[in-house]
């Protein structure tokens, strides 16, 4: 992503309304106790502080470039100068002098703790509207001696780092920003999780860079957030055992198909693949029907695919109790449960998977999963969350289930899937 973009992902979550407060919150000019201006600018002042309240910024501007002329100003006149000029420049339309306002407020020794506090993170947006990104973080290490878990300043850092090209420092503090929104109870803005994201790509740490978007996806959920996820996944599955990898690359697909993540012709045809390969009939028709009706697949090219699908399924389909009944191994009747979810029979399948891991033998994490997934499909979220985290086996299904996870800890979006149609 180019830098402009990820700049603007990132601004556009954070609090830059914070100086449009700073209007009803400019500090008196008659301080009843502490320090006070000095006596040859006060007149300037009360005219300023006037003229703020009427909203009248030439006017401020004005006074407050008086007050300047004179000589025996003290930091607190400075203080207190910059800060009204910081506020009329701003809303004047005038950015560049308000950064230089706002920057001479966060480090004039005078400023009150909580208003540089306040000021800080305006000053940083300022400096990078204005590509100024050493000037940002100049100021973001001002800003953490105040509060070293300040998410806004960690996250400002973030991307000015990033902008520097320093990745390292970066990453760092993106996934500080993220961690200490979380412990806030809140969430750190979307931009946060795309510095950390592309901060491993451009350092080429893949295996981080597909848990930053493992973050995205339970965080925000975006459309792209879960079609990086689902496709750096399928491409990264554990091959040590072909055909549990074949398995777990269908239980994506299957998952892709409850999220926001985008579709392509090649995604439904490589998901008809894989739902032949497992003999998943239902899968197979679901991916092919989509495709189809989305237009992303043509009739004149897979027409006959889905013809033979079809007939496969009206065979199949109605043979899968009486299967079911003659199933005596945990193999076979995982084989089942596979069955019945791919025609959307989650409660059917959710039955048959808890028979196969009270069968147990080699293929109790592919029950489990299949287990775990129909418990999404039902709505029943809180017990697929167990189900799901207690996988465990094949690396290819770990993964699978570990996917899944994501989407039942999901933070964007607490409906449960509705059951698919057919």
């Amino acid at each position: 992503m180019k830098k402009s973009l990820l700049r603007a992902a990132l601004v556009a979550c954070l609090p830059f309304c914070a100086m449009a407060l700073a209007v009803v919150t400019t500090p008196a000019v008659a301080a009843e106790k502490g320090p006070v201006i000095s006596k040859s600018i006060i007149k300037y002042m009360t005219e300023a502080k006037k003229a703020n309240d009427a909203k009248d910024w030439k006017t401020v501007i004005e006074q407050c470039k008086l007050a300047l002329q004179a000589t025996d100003r003290t930091d607190y006149d400075n203080y207190m100068i910059n800060r009204f000029l910081a506020v009329a420049y701003f809303n004047s339309g005038d950015h560049a002098s308000a950064r230089g306002s706002f920057e001479a407020v966060v480090k004039n020794p005078a400023t009150p703790l909580e208003d540089r506090k306040y000021l800080e993170v305006p000053a940083m947006e300022l400096a990078a509207e204005a590509n100024d990104y050493a000037k940002v973080i100049e100021l973001g290490k001002i800003a953490l001696q105040d509060d070293p878990n300040n998410a806004d300043v960690l996250a400002e850092l973030s991307i000015a780092y990033y902008d520097v090209n320093d990745f390292t420092n970066a990453q760092t503090f993106a996934q500080k920003a993220i961690d200490q929104a979380a412990a806030s109870g809140k969430m750190a803005q979307y931009g946060t999780y795309q510095v950390l994201a592309f901060s491993y790509d451009k350092q080429k740490k893949t295996a981080d860079e597909v848990r930053a978007f493992e973050l995205m996806a339970r965080d925000y959920g975006k459309p792209d957030d879960w079609k990086y996820l689902l496709d750096f996944s399928l491409e990264l599955l554990p091959g040590s055992n072909k055909n549990m990898k074949e398995i777990a690359a269908l239980d994506l697909f299957r998952l892709r198909m409850i999220t926001a993540a985008p579709w392509s012709g090649q995604n439904y045809a490589e998901m008809a693949d894989a739902a032949q390969a497992q003999r998943s009939w239902g899968d197979a028709h679901e991916a092919l029907q989509k495709g189809l009706a989305s237009g992303a697949l043509q009739q004149a090219k897979v027409g006959a695919l889905m013809a033979q699908v079809n007939a496969d399924a009206k065979k199949d389909e109605p043979a899968l109790p009486a299967v079911e009944k003659l199933a005596k191994t945990g193999k076979e009747m995982t084989n089942v449960a596979e069955g019945y979810y791919g025609y959307g029979r989650y409660a059917d399948a959710a039955r048959a998977a808890q028979k196969a891991i009270e069968l147990g033998g080699p293929s109790v994490a592919e029950a489990q999963l299949v287990l775990g997934m129909s418990q999404v499909r039902l709505g029943d979220e809180a017990n697929a969350a167990k189900t799901l985290a207690a996988v465990s086996g094949d690396p290819a299904i770990m993964r699978a289930a570990q996917l899944w996870s994501v989407y039942v800890s999901r933070k964007y979006d607490r409906a449960p899937a509705a059951p698919a149609t057919h």
